[in-house]
Formats: C-alpha cells, sequence, structure tokens
C-alpha cells in the first residue's frame, strides 16, 4: 500500500496467539509436570478456600487476600515454594478470571470445577520475566525457548512453522490430552484497516453438510470434506479397544491416549480446512455476510438414529470454529465480514441466478436483500451493515 512521502505508514495492531508444537524430553518433561503440579494444586486449594468461605460465613476472598495467601503458602511448603512463582500468580489471575465471568449474567460460563491429574490437560504460564527466545528471539530456525522451572532453567526445542512478528509478551506451555506439548505466544500483530489489493466484490455465505460454503459464484463453493466421517471407523475402533480394558489399569491409559490422538488428528485436520478455506474465500471476495446461526440450538436434544446422525455431521462440519476463523483471516487482510441475523427465505426465491438448495436457502434470508452477480456492483446489504 502506498503513502503519502513524508507520512508514516500506521496500522493499529491486536494481540493474537502465535502456536508451536515442542520438542520435549523425559527430564524436561519431568520438570514441566512439576511445575504443572504445583499449579493445579494452586488452583484447587485458592477455588475450595474461595467457595468455602462464600458457603460458611458469605464472604468473598479477593484476589488480593488470595494473592497474600500464595506467598504464605510458598514459605511454608518448600517444594511449592521451589517452583516459580510467575506460573502460580497467573493460575490465581486466571481463577478469579473464571470466578468473574461465572457471575456475568451475559457471560454463559459455568462454574469453575477442580482439576485433577488424570484429565491428561496440562497447563502453565510465563510473563517475560519467566521465558525466552534464544538467537534471534522471533523464532527463526535455530532459536530454542528458555523456561524457568524448579532448579533454574531448561532450553526447549521449538517448531518454528513461521517467526514470530514480534517479540512475544507471555507464553503458555501446555499438554493436551494426546501428550503432545505446544507453546502459544502472545504477540503484537499488525493489521490494516483496508485490503492492500481489493477484489471489489461481495458475497453472502451459506454453510451448509454436502457443500460447506455455498456463495454466489459456484465456482468458489467449497465441498465439505467429512475429516470426522473418514475416521470414523478408526475412532470406533480405538473407543472399543479402550472399552475393554480394566478401569485404572496401565492398558486403559495407554488405550485412552491413543483415542486422544485420533481425536487430535481429526481436530487438526479440521482446524487447517478451516483457516485454508476462509484464506481462499477472501481472496475472492472484500466483503463477506455470514448468518447468525445458533449452532448449539442445532444439534440439541437428539432423538433418534438419524437426528444423531445429523448432529454428528454439524459437529464435524465445525461451523462455529470456520465463522471465527474467517473472521481473524478477514481483520489480518483488512477485509469484513458482516454477521446479519437468520432468516427463512421466502418460498422460490432465486439466489444470483441459482435455485435455492438446501445448503443455500438462507442466503436472501440472511442478507435481507437480493444478491445480485458480482460482476455488476456486488451485493446489497441491509441498511448500517
Amino acid at each position: 500500500m502506498s503513502h503519502p512521502t513524508g507520512m508514516l505508514a500506521w496500522m493499529p495492531s491486536v494481540q493474537a496467539r502465535y502456536r508451536y508444537r515442542l520438542r520435549v524430553t523425559a527430564t524436561q518433561a519431568a520438570k514441566l509436570q512439576a511445575v504443572f503440579d504445583t499449579n493445579r494444586l494452586v488452583w484447587n486449594q485458592a477455588l475450595g478456600r474461595w467457595g468455602g468461605l462464600w458457603r460458611h460465613e458469605q464472604l468473598p476472598l479477593s484476589y488480593a487476600v488470595a494473592d497474600k495467601e500464595l506467598v504464605d503458602w510458598r514459605s511454608r511448603f518448600e517444594w511449592l515454594g521451589g517452583q516459580p512463582s510467575v506460573p502460580q500468580q497467573q493460575v490465581l489471575r486466571d481463577l478469579y478470571r473464571s470466578i468473574s465471568a461465572f457471575f456475568d449474567r451475559s457471560n454463559p460460563a459455568g462454574r469453575p470445577r477442580f482439576k485433577r491429574r488424570r484429565d491428561g490437560y496440562a497447563t502453565a504460564r510465563w510473563t517475560k520475566r519467566g521465558f525466552g527466545v534464544s538467537g534471534s528471539g522471533v523464532g527463526t530456525a535455530g532459536d530454542r525457548l528458555s523456561v524457568a522451572v524448579g532448579g533454574g532453567r531448561i532450553s526447549l526445542v521449538v517448531v518454528w512453522s513461521r517467526p514470530l512478528p514480534t517479540s512475544p509478551t507471555s507464553m503458555t506451555i501446555y499438554r493436551d490430552r494426546a501428550g503432545q506439548y505446544w507453546a502459544s505466544f502472545v504477540v503484537e500483530v499488525e493489521v490494516p484497516d483496508i485490503a492492500e489489493n481489493p477484489t471489489w466484490r461481495s458475497t453472502g455465505l451459506d454453510v451448509g453438510l454436502t457443500t460447506f460454503a455455498t456463495t454466489e459464484d459456484e465456482r468458489h463453493d467449497i465441498t465439505n470434506p467429512r475429516h470426522g466421517r473418514a475416521a470414523a471407523k478408526a475412532l470406533a475402533r480405538s473407543q472399543r479397544n479402550m472399552a475393554r480394558k480394566t478401569k485404572g489399569s496401565n492398558h486403559r491409559a495407554k488405550c485412552r491416549h491413543q483415542v486422544a490422538r485420533a481425536h487430535a488428528r481429526v481436530a487438526n485436520q479440521r482446524a487447517d480446512f478451516h483457516h485454508k478455506a476462509a484464506r481462499a474465500l477472501l481472496c475472492s471476495y472484500d466483503r463477506i455476510g455470514v448468518e447468525d446461526l445458533a449452532v448449539r440450538n442445532l444439534s440439541r436434544g437428539a432423538k433418534g438414529r438419524r437426528k444423531t446422525g445429523l448432529n454428528r455431521s454439524i459437529a464435524d462440519a465445525g461451523w462455529a470454529q470456520f465463522r471465527m476463523v474467517l473472521s481473524w483471516q478477514a481483520r489480518k487482510a483488512g477485509k469484513q465480514v458482516v454477521v446479519l441475523p437468520a432468516r427463512t427465505p421466502p418460498r422460490g426465491a432465486v439466489v444470483a441466478g441459482r435455485e435455492p438448495s438446501p445448503a443455500s436457502s438462507c442466503r436472501r434470508g440472511c442478507l435481507g436483500a437480493e444478491v445480485v452477480d458480482s460482476s455488476s456492483g456486488g451485493i446489497a446489504m441491509q441498511p448500517g451493515t
């Protein structure tokens, strides 16, 4: 994008997360596990104190008091004080953020729950003084991630799939239920106000099951890969194998790990497809109108085998996740995603010269106006959009 001579090119910035895979040795995993265990203890103790004080005395436990109690716990228990304090303080902040969300009526968050080690998922977050990226500091080949743990720092190998845009302000290491370690960095990302290479085209977008994304031009329609259906037999086989094992045994733990890896593989395939589909649509259109679907309501109250299969297909498509991905990709590209209320189209409506199908029947309803061919000026959206 060109700018007048003598003027600085300024673009607003937003915070974003960049996630990378970690290669962790057995020794490093044991040290990280000690950090995870102390974080889980701090969460459970603080949550128990908050709930007990409110239950018996009707008094709230403020964050300031909980932070002072954490200092007292670290002074009394050597094994707790031997671990870094930064992740434990971040745990308290996360807990009280969850408590505030629980009391917020506009937030659907549930009551904070106690954490268990056998759940498999573990996380710890460090601020700037608790980690560092060696070398260039922005994630180029050969850079290592240095993290403060009990007894000093460890140097972790990171699979740098892309460099960091700026120096990270905080970093989270977590282990998913499949046993894989990840590092998530919070960085500042510049986003343009307008598209650098505009196409001057707009479209309404309808998500479906046969055709995942239907636009006004059938050449840009995207088929549904159905990753979950393709892996259904393997998932069912692993679930049956786990069901045969005795609860609490090592064999069942191994099978549970295999099931988690199978589900993680499908989730990664789905997320990769969503990002590629979003970028493909944004390369063709500057403004996309999407319907405000209540996906959770569409898959609620399954009755009968046919409804259960429909719910499984809706979950496999991941419409809600795709909408979030599309909005983020549009923001990075300086383009627009307009969310419009869901409405039923009139019978016999024609969308861009194409008869409405079950996958594209809401196009006219979600845009609230007739969709015209993109070569004649794009779509006419509702006033104020």
